[in-house]
């Protein structure tokens, strides 16, 4: 677990100094992703340390999520309304989509920024080198896959936004577990199984973080436009979500 750790913190750095060069949507993803894949490994460890380490990463990587939210909402805009439209739609909120990128890039070159990293090496070099091992991987899979099943059947029944969010967050987190423990037989498999799934997932949430945000926005005909198309989106991947069967414990 430790070699994953330093796997994704290089990962990490590379998405920050890209990030540094340039803003870009890409660079962006990879550093969230990697934020993502920290902290899912430190709530393995458990440890004191770990947790606040956690909890360190998730209020950087909050800042991250308006940019992240609008790259997403952009690229949607091109595909249903097309170039010239979504240009429009862009153009009209260019101020608001900067604000967003800016606060990205004065957090990753801040001094908070510095003094949680130099926390972060040492907590690397301090970290147990210890081997995977396949009872802790298990028993923290089959928590993570029995809270995914109870927040599927959940939403199930109820079917609000807020529990297929809950869901969706539930099999991101199977899915971080069983790469942090890709040695293990089985672990692989349920990545692959997760990924499908997840990205229905991902889409269907954008369409709700999109209609929120449109929502939020001075009217105009464009907005208008695409909130119907957005709607119209989100109906039909939480048609495709509730089709797809929930995850399932791997052979072992």
């Amino acid at each position: 677990m430790h070699q994953r750790l330093l796997e994704v913190t290089q990962d990490l750095d590379t998405a920050r100094q890209a990030l540094l060069r340039g803003y870009d949507p890409v660079r962006l993803y990879n550093l969230r992703v990697a934020m993502r894949r920290i902290r899912s490994i430190l709530k393995q460890i458990g440890s004191e340390e770990a947790r606040k380490l956690r909890k360190a990463w998730g209020r950087m990587a909050s800042v991250t999520g308006p940019a992240r939210d609008w790259d997403v909402f952009i690229t949607s805009a091109e595909n249903l309304l097309g170039l010239e439209a979504a240009g429009e739609f862009t153009s009209f909120n260019g101020e608001r989509i900067s604000v967003c990128r800016k606060s990205v890039l004065q957090m990753i070159d801040s001094d908070a920024w510095a003094r949680h990293w130099k926390d972060w090496n040492q907590f690397l070099e301090k970290a147990d080198e210890a081997p995977l091992d396949p009872e802790q991987a298990g028993t923290a899979l089959a928590i993570a896959l029995a809270n995914a099943l109870r927040r599927h059947k959940r939403a199930m029944k109820k079917g609000s936004d807020k529990r297929w969010h809950k869901y969706r967050i539930a099999v991101k987190e199977v899915r971080y577990v069983a790469e942090a423990n890709t040695g293990i037989d089985g672990m692989e498999a349920l990545v692959a199984t997760c990924k499908p799934l997840q990205t229905l997932l991902g889409d269907w949430h954008d369409t709700v973080v999109q209609t929120r945000l449109l929502a939020e926005l001075p009217p105009a005909e464009i907005h208008g436009e695409l909130t119907d198309l957005i709607r119209d989106r989100k109906a039909a991947l939480l048609s495709d979500i509730r089709s797809e069967p929930p995850l399932s414990q791997p052979e072992w």
